[in-house]
């Protein structure tokens, strides 16, 4: 009886791999012995990795390969090799299916491919193994044969309304990760930098298995849930069916992650997404470019003008958070390009704003254009484009740095309100970030790990010097956004901290009266104060930095109600006087 190991190797810890879920769920009716999944991260030791593979002694191997992984997977397969040279070795996903014979003739430890939807191919493949029947046919496979290799039929695309639900019912094997769904396949859209251009059309499982399976999600209470369709609204009633479903039974908790195109909103969904509890729906929506002439080259159909107003329109509702993208190194976008579109997508004030480089994916419409349009990437993974004939390699460099300075300080969350008011006073959002890569390299900063402390003072250090900026009241500002995180440990020398004992003795006084608790925080009825102090923190502001006004305010930060970005809930209050 052979034993069949599927091995994941997410990117991160948090994650979780459906794809290697769905092969075991959908091939285990069919086989005496199901596959085992070991999942597992690319920050593991390799070592590591082996040992566990060999722990568990696999007849047939299968890896699921991604750009991230796809370098482990092939020292894991030639390693195993040597500890099994009779084992049945192979691979699918994106990053083996659109260049399988390239990959086999590179990678002699692998015996065979999985192209495309592996869920049946996979099933297939180990019924005939296990009933001792030909598989090297099988539809779907590229197969190393003894003369050279060999590529099967494709297979033909599956009906989702045969797609088990990735996870245990109880959720117990992935209790901590992000749970991924999908409830479509295939893209309507043809950018040419996306695989998803490849398929043609779109399937979509049938609205009551979508239902089932949200259902779990519901009932188990989890804390996100990502749907991985790549338009998710590409059916404009579909979309709001299943939104209705998921408001109509909230749980109060989840949230759901939804990658849309804004242009397909219309009127009678923008007014039901005005409906839906904060926090309970997240929306990513990709820009990649304003630059017509790059849109076009892509493939891209964006509306921009009405992307801006169903953008800002959603953002008014308060209760949905957009993540809008943009890609460098596309044809014909060179550095002011660039800058243009950065300061357009800024201006929506995304929740987050997430750069990336163009990765050249093999199948994708880019990969076989790379020469018309002068890419020159990477030749590893993950492939990131180098320099293009508008934007040489010093510029890719620069961009770099301002990506990661939209990462630490816009992305994370923690200086949301000091970056409102600075740009309240600077003109350009672009020219800062730039401003402020260049000075993060300049003085060496990205050689080692910054502390969030080191974070503060440097972005303090940098933007006291800026025209027009008043240090005090950014030290006030820099402060709030501390204090929503975490409780101060101390007091930075760049502002002066209260009087820590007086504040103490007015804090415990506040904490200690009935009245102040149940007004102010009514989820500790009967906390003793001296605890409550603990959990809570109180400080002082020059000014009201919540609603800009001159009079000073003590502020009530709660750092067990948080949203979902992490900041902790905050109010006015007044102290009684000392006694």
């Amino acid at each position: 009886m052979m034993n069949t190991l599927l091995v994941a190797l997410n990117a991160k810890y948090i994650h979780s791999n459906i794809a290697v879920r769905y092969l075991q769920k959908y091939a285990a009716p069919s086989l005496s012995r199901p596959p085992k999944i070991l999942e597992l991260t690319i920050n593991n030791r390799l070592d590591f990795i082996l040992d566990e593979i060999f722990r568990r002694s696999p007849d047939i191997l299968l890896f699921s390969a991604y750009i991230w992984n796809v370098d482990m997977v092939r020292h894991l397969a030639a390693e195993y090799r040597k500890l099994r040279p009779d084992a049945l070795i192979g691979a699918g996903g994106p990053e083996v299916s659109y260049e399988s014979e390239a990959f086999l003739r590179q990678n002699p430890a692998f015996d065979l491919i999985v192209r495309g939807e592996g869920e049946e191919t996979v099933r297939c493949l180990l019924t005939a193994i296990e009933s001792g029947e030909s598989w090297r046919d099988i539809p779907g496979l590229s197969v190393r044969e003894k003369t050279g290799i060999q590529t099967n039929s494709p297979r033909p695309a599956l009906d989702l309304a045969a797609l088990p639900f990735p996870y245990a019912p109880d959720l117990s094997d992935a209790p901590e990760q992000i749970k991924y769904y999908e409830s479509s396949r295939g893209c309507p859209f043809q950018c040419q930098y996306c695989l998803s251009s490849i398929e043609k059309g779109v399937r979509a499982a049938p609205l009551d298995k979508v239902f089932s399976d949200l259902t779990v999600f519901l009932q188990a209470k989890v804390r996100q849930v990502k749907f991985v369709d790549r338009t998710f609204n590409y059916d404009t009633h579909r979309a709001l069916t299943i939104w209705r479903f998921l408001r109509d039974h909230d749980n109060g908790i989840t949230n759901f992650h939804f990658e849309i195109t804004a242009e397909l909103l219309n009127r009678e969904t923008l007014d039901f997404l005005r409906t839906v509890r904060p926090e309970q729906f997240q929306f990513e929506i990709g820009v990649q470019s304003t630059n017509p002439q790059t849109l076009k080259a892509i493939r891209r159909q964006n509306n921009w003008t009405a992307l801006c107003a169903i953008v800002r329109e959603i953002k008014s509702f308060r209760n949905i958070h957009q993540h809008l993208d943009l890609i460098a190194g596309l044809p014909y976008e060179n550095y002011e390009s660039f800058h243009r579109s950065f300061n357009d997508v800024y201006a929506l004030e995304p929740e987050q704003f997430q750069l990336g480089f163009l990765k050249i994916l093999k199948g994708a419409g880019l990969f076989h254009d790379q020469k018309k349009y002068g890419l020159v990437s990477r030749d590893y993974p993950p492939f990131e484009v180098l320099y293009t004939p508008e934007l040489p390699y010093e510029d890719t460099l620069r961009l770099k740095a301002v990506e990661e300075m939209v990462e630490q300080y816009y992305n994370s969350g923690r200086f949301v309100h000091t970056l409102r008011w600075l740009f309240s006073r600077l003109e350009d959002p672009f020219l800062f970030y730039q401003s402020l890569g260049d000075r993060f390299v300049s003085e060496g900063r990205q050689y080692e790990s910054q502390s969030l402390e080191q974070r503060y003072d440097f972005f303090y250090r940098f933007c006291e010097q800026l025209p027009g900026i008043n240090a005090a009241d950014l030290a006030q500002y820099l402060k709030l956004d501390y204090c929503l995180h975490q409780r101060p440990k101390r007091h930075p020398d760049w502002f002066p901290g209260p009087d820590a004992a007086a504040l103490r003795q007015r804090a415990l006084l506040f904490l200690g009266r009935e009245e102040d608790r149940t007004r102010y925080l009514p989820d500790y009825p009967q906390t003793d104060p001296k605890l409550l102090y603990k959990l809570v923190h109180l400080e002082p502001f020059s000014f009201d930095v919540l609603n800009q006004t001159e009079k000073p305010v003590v502020l009530l930060f709660d750092y067990r109600r948080r949203d979902l970005l992490g900041n902790a809930r905050v109010q006015p209050v007044t102290l009684p006087a000392s006694e």
